[in-house]
C-alpha cells in the first residue's frame, strides 16, 4: 500500500509526516496485506484553517470509493487518528457487506444479541424530476442557495458534463463532476 501525503497551509514536519505514514501502513496493512505494495493508494490530505486541522484520507477497496474527514483544534495527528478510526469503520463494513453478498446465508442464533445491519436494499420513498437546464457553476450555486438545498445537480454550461454543487460544512462550496 502506497501513501501519498498533501499538506495545505498546515505544519506537518518531516518527522510527523513519516511518523502519520508509519501508524497509517500499520492500520491498514492487513486489509491489503495479500496485493502487491503499488496496487492501492492511500490519499491523505491534511489542512490547517482557522487553527482548525483537517484530515482527509481516500482509498479504493474492492472497487469502493471510502473517504473519511475529520477535523480536530489540537494537532494533525489527532485528526488523523479520528479519520483513521472511521475509515476503518468503512473497509469493515464494506468486507462485511460483500462477504454477505457472497454466501447469502448468514443465520443469527436466538440468544445472541441482533447487530443493527444496513438493508440490503434501500427503500426510494420519493422520486423527484426537473428538467436539466445548461447553467454556469455560479447560477447552479445562487439556485442551490434559493431553494436552501444542501446539494444541486445541474447540466454545466461550459463542459456539457452533469455537475453537483454543494455546500460544505465549513461554508465553502464544492463541485462534483462527472466523468465521460
Amino acid at each position: 500500500m502506497l501513501v501519498k501525503l498533501n499538506t495545505k497551509d498546515a505544519n506537518v514536519t518531516e518527522r510527523s509526516a513519516k511518523s502519520m505514514e508509519k501508524k497509517l501502513q500499520s492500520r491498514f496493512l492487513r486489509y491489503f496485506k495479500d496485493e502487491p505494495e503499488d496496487k492501492t493508494t492511500l490519499w491523505v490530505k491534511i489542512s490547517e484553517k482557522k487553527y482548525i486541522t483537517k484530515a482527509e484520507l481516500t482509498i479504493s477497496y474492492q472497487g469502493y470509493l471510502l473517504r473519511s474527514e475529520t477535523t480536530d483544534n489540537k494537532s494533525a495527528m489527532a485528526a488523523l487518528d479520528k479519520a483513521i478510526d472511521i475509515l476503518e469503520r468503512q473497509i469493515v463494513k464494506c468486507k462485511t457487506k460483500l462477504a454477505r453478498g457472497r454466501h447469502q446465508t448468514i443465520t443469527q442464533d436466538v440468544a445472541e444479541p441482533a447487530v443493527e445491519e444496513e438493508p440490503d436494499n434501500y427503500p426510494i420513498v420519493r422520486v423527484k424530476t426537473y428538467e436539466m437546464k445548461p447553467l454556469t457553476v455560479q447560477d447552479a450555486i445562487l439556485n442551490m442557495n434559493m431553494l436552501s438545498h444542501n446539494f444541486y445537480m445541474f447540466k454545466n454550461r461550459d463542459t456539457g458534463r452533469i455537475c453537483t454543487v454543494y455546500r460544505r460544512n465549513d461554508g465553502d462550496y464544492g463541485l462534483i463532476e462527472s466523468e465521460e
